[in-house]
């Protein structure tokens, strides 16, 4: 009964040689991929050992199932040897594998051959026998070698466990299957040894064990891609924690992302899932990822998706041998960048407008002034140079006025004015031809005087240019506001939203500037207007929003 016991063993040993034997013959086929040497060495390792092991029991009582138990550590060393280089290189410290550590590597086994061949009997087994209790079919009696090879191998075995098992509680949610299948392998040797070791059975379970952990991390390698993005891909999200990070491998499935990322996508279930269907709400990302998904170097794109703006970069992940594994996919709202980005474009804008509003408001007071020094010389009247000091002090005001404009500064020196004397003062200060100016009525108004002047002027240097030289512009009071409108040819009605707009102009020698420094001025006091149709057709500027002008009560 013992002895068929022991037979079908080595027919199962025997079969899981052939496999492990084919394994690490493709695994050496994939010997550049990290950590793909390693396994082929482990599971050559291990294939000896089945081997041997199977021999020995299948020639047991022989003098040759005494050479198969020694030959069975030819395969122990170096698989024991394998999977701790295997260990170093899942756990992403392939670093700490140089020439030294494969030196120290070898340093046990060239002793305990050593001491197999040339040492004294007894070091590694004293053997008795035959008998037909053991599974040789001898007695092996255990030497002081042989403790030693078990407490370094044991040690081996301890430190690849504490590596792997550290990195599966710190690496989360990635590879979490292949994880859990590197966990169980772990296990296995461990419990094969313990129990065939110090437990009382017949059958060293140990071979047999240790050849699952290799199926194991094969199946992990080659059909889970264990090594393919695990380290690299945890280091990435772990540095990337501030922007939405998914972690994508070679066949576009997310295996990892980090808080920002679920977030982002409002979903908690999205590792495991294809980035087609995970961006399936979000067209604008998803579009951007097929956009950079072929390419092999870092790419960045904007994209601007329900009013949010978003910085996407794919950065493609290598492991230790320059193969591409996967991608990370970061995406980074930008959205308050952008806004402050508009904001100082239209300020920049503003201050383009710095020399043209300069040169637009200050050429009224300079034609006033040129026009004053002309009669002083014809007349030699010193009121004429009177007039001239006005115009230049003007000049000074608009300056400092265009740079309030430029800096869209909003009126703070607030007087109480009357329209008609501000109208008045206004008219002297444009070169206005033979036009005519009409006051119908009178109000207050609370307000920063030079910018009012700046409207009005603007107002009637708009009319004179468009209206000719004989228009009669006429200024009305109202009890929200007033009105200025002109005799001129008018604004047609499809164009009375844009003539407030910068730039917006119906005169060939125009600049589209007069308009838009009403309307400047105008927002600046809290005011609204809107362009009409005076009773002649012409243009008719409605100014409103003041405040009612107290009644005087006797």
């Amino acid at each position: 009964m013992m002895v068929s016991l022991f037979v079908g063993y080595a027919f199962l040993l025997l079969v899981v040689a052939v496999i492990l034997g084919a394994l690490s013959a493709f695994a050496w086929t994939r010997r550049d991929s990290a950590g793909g040497t390693a396994l082929s060495v482990l599971l050559a390792g291990l294939t000896i050992w089945c081997f041997c092991e199977a021999a020995g029991i299948l020639t047991r009582g022989s003098e040759l199932a005494v050479l198969f138990a020694y030959g069975v550590f030819v395969g122990v060393m170096p698989a024991m040897a394998g999977l701790f280089v295997f260990a170093l290189a899942y756990t992403d410290r392939e670093r700490f594998l140089s020439n030294w550590t494969y030196g120290l590597l070898t340093v046990e086994p060239i002793v305990f051959f050593a001491a197999l061949v040339v040492g004294p009997d007894g070091l590694i087994y004293s053997v008795s026998g035959p008998t037909g209790a053991g599974m040789y079919g001898w007695e092996f009696t255990l030497g002081s070698v042989f403790w030693g090879h078990l407490v370094y191998s044991y040690a081996l075995v301890a430190v690849s466990s504490a590596l792997i098992i550290h990195y599966a509680l710190v690496s989360g949610s990635l590879y979490r299957k292949q994880v859990y299948a590197i966990l169980l392998s772990i296990f296995l040797p461990w419990f094969g040894s313990v129990l065939s070791v110090f437990g009382d059975t017949r059958i060293e379970l140990t071979p047999l064990l240790l050849a699952g952990t290799g199926l194991v991390l094969s199946w992990a390698f080659f059909r889970g891609r264990l090594l393919d993005i695990s380290p690299v891909a945890y280091r990435e999200v772990v540095e990337s924690l501030n922007s939405a990070v998914f972690v994508v491998d070679t066949k576009d499935t997310i295996i990892d992302a980090n808080d920002a990322g679920r977030r982002l996508l409002g979903a908690e279930s999205i590792v495991g899932q294809s980035v087609e269907n995970v961006l399936e709400t979000s067209p604008e990302l998803l579009e951007q990822f097929r956009g950079l998904g072929d390419e092999t170097e870092e790419t960045q794109a904007v994209v601007e998706q329900n009013d949010r703006f978003f910085d996407v970069h794919l950065s493609p992940l290598y492991d230790s041998r320059d193969a591409l594994v996967g991608r990370v996919f970061l995406v980074h709202e930008i959205t308050e960048q952008k806004e402050r980005e508009r904001e100082l474009e239209r300020r920049n804008q503003q201050l383009d407008q710095f020399a043209a509003v300069l040169s637009h408001d200050l050429r009224n007071p300079l034609n006033v002034a040129s026009g004053r020094l002309a009669l002083a010389r014809e007349r030699n009247d010193p009121e004429e140079f009177d007039r001239v000091e006005a115009a230049h002090d003007r000049m000074s005001s608009l300056i400092d006025e265009v740079l309030a404009f430029a800096r869209d500064e909003k009126s703070t020196d607030r007087v109480e004015l009357r329209l008609a004397a501000l109208a008045k003062a206004a008219w002297a200060h444009v070169d206005t031809a033979e036009a005519t100016l009409q006051i119908d009525g009178d109000r207050e108004i609370v307000g920063d005087r030079d910018q009012l002047l700046q409207l009005f002027e603007n107002v009637f240097r708009n009319a004179v240019e468009h209206g000719g030289s004989a228009v009669t512009v006429r200024v009305d009071a109202a009890d929200d506001g007033f009105i200025v409108s002109d005799d001129g040819p008018g604004v047609p009605p499809e164009e009375r939203e844009d003539v407030f707009e910068h730039g917006v102009t119906s005169s060939e020698s125009g600049t589209g500037l007069g308009l838009a420094i009403v309307r400047h001025v105008i927002d600046s006091h809290g005011w609204e207007i809107e362009m009409a149709a005076s009773q002649s057709g012409g243009a008719k500027l409605v100014v409103t929003g003041l405040e009612p002008e107290p009644t005087v009560t006797v």
